[in-house]
Order: structure tokens, then sequence, then C-alpha cells
């Protein structure tokens, strides 16, 4: 993410913070289960009746009886703190304050740094890490994958482009197109956003009616067609795939932002970003 393309400081100073306020959720999957139970000494079941709670979207740690941190902190004399269980600790624990939604934007880093002390301490962790840290480099992987699979499976659909360039002339046409954050990022890194006024209400990639970002374009540019024929195939590739980048936000925990193009485009601008 562009906002920390120069890196930024973080070093665990062991508050315990981040393991501790109600709100905190630490969602383990089975793999993680079963490396805490076997850690503790448990079978899969007697950890999972003992220490998780099933909510509608996943499995959850329970928190320590009558308080609002997790059980297996340790507080110690000195103030310091640490974990009972570091060794089969989840992911999201390990991660942390590296999550996908903390690492949204700048003001999302600073209001985390409010209650984490390690927050702008130690040497600059360079952003190829950060990423390595937060699993945004398999996420991304992932999203690659399903534009590949998109643009293989909308060939076999053979819908026609008669190449007018009235899809993207969305103040004349009064179209507005709607993508996902992820899309818009992906975008941003292959086109040149420094000299576009969003106010045009334009693509920045729309040059003479024609795109000049083929491959950055989001899943809704790929998949549309002026085609009639196969105007339904085609909606229902979009959706399927649409349903399919939301998934991997679940799975990967990286926040579902979807709203309209230019608004997206507009935030990822160099000089709304301070760069």
């Amino acid at each position: 993410m562009s906002w920390y393309a120069e890196g930024v400081r973080f070093d665990c100073q062991r508050c315990g913070n981040c393991c501790s306020g109600r709100g905190s959720v630490v969602r383990v999957s089975r793999r993680e289960r079963a490396a805490l139970a076997r850690f503790l000494g448990l079978s899969i079941e007697d950890f999972e009746a003992q220490h998780t709670r099933a909510t509608a979207a996943a499995t959850v740690l329970l928190d320590k009886e009558g308080s609002a941190e997790c059980e297996w902190l340790d507080r110690r004399p000195d103030g310091l703190t640490g974990c009972r269980v570091n060794d089969a600790k989840p992911d999201q624990c390990r991660s942390y304050p590296f999550w996908p939604g903390v690492l949204r934007d700048q003001e999302a880093w600073d209001a985390e740094g409010a209650k984490c002390r390690g927050i702008g301490a130690g040497p600059v962790i360079p952003p190829e890490e950060v990423d390595r840290r937060a699993g945004l480099e398999r996420f991304r992987e992932a999203v690659e994958t399903l534009f590949v699979e998109l643009d293989a499976e909308l060939e076999l659909v053979g819908a026609r482009c008669w190449a007018s360039g009235n899809c993207c002339d969305f103040p004349n046409w009064g179209h507005r197109l709607f993508t996902s954050r992820v899309e818009a990022e992906r975008f941003a890194e292959g086109v040149d956003l420094s000299t576009w006024d969003p106010e045009s209400g334009l693509c920045p990639a729309w040059k003479d009616r024609r795109c000049t970002a083929r491959e950055q374009r989001p899943f809704a540019c790929r998949s549309y067609y002026c085609d009639p024929v196969t105007e339904e195939r085609t909606q229902d590739v979009t959706e399927r795939y649409i349903t399919a980048l939301k998934s991997l936000h679940e799975r990967h925990r990286v926040p579902w932002d979807y709203r309209d193009w230019i608004d997206h485009l507009r935030s990822l601008r160099p000089t709304d970003n301070h760069r």
C-alpha cells in the first residue's frame, strides 16, 4: 500500500495492549485450533469446547473469564507481558499490528498507535517486510490468479467488443463503475494519477475513447460487453468473480471496500496521500 512506501517503525514493547480490551476478537482456523490443542495437551474437541465459541462467520477464542483479555496473557511483576502459548499462537496474533485493516491508511495506523506502544518505535521496517508479515503478498497473488481465470473464462464466452468507448464515457452515459479497493490499487500501480483530474469524472486511462491500461482494468471493465447475445453470460461471470474476490478478502482478513471507481482513484492520487 502506497502510504507506507518508505516503511514503518514498530518494535514490540510487550505492553499487552493487543491481547486485552473489549471488542478484540481472535479468529482461529481448524489448523490453528489443532496446533493450540496439541500445545495444551488436549484433543481438538476438548480444546474447542473449553476455549472457543462459534459465530456465524468463524470460530473465535474466548477471553479470560470475568475480563476482557486473552486467557493466555501472562502479566509479569516487572510490568511486561508474555504469551503462555507463544509457540502455538494464531497467525492473527503473530502478525499484529500488520493487519490489513490497520494498514489501510496512515490514519488507521496512527489510530492503532494510540493503543500499541510499539508503533513508532524501533528501526524502520521496509514495505516488503510489512506486506510479508501482513500476508498481503499471498492475498495479492490470489487476486492475480482471479484476474487470469476471469480473462480465460471471458475468452470462452466469446463476447464481441465494438470498441466504441461508450462504456468508459461515464459522464455522457450516466454510468458509474463500482470496484473493490484492491482493484483500484492494482490499477494505480500501472497508471500515473498525478496529472489526472478526478472532477472530470473520467477514468484516467481513457484516452481518445480507448483504454490505455487494459492489463490494469478492474473486473467490471474486463467483463463488460455491449454484445446482447452474451450479455446474460458476461453478467453472470462478473457476479461470480466479484463474489470470489469478496471471499478472498474474508479468507485473508482484508477489509472489503466496494464503492465508486472514481472515489477509489481520488483517494489514491499522490497529492491526496502526501507522497
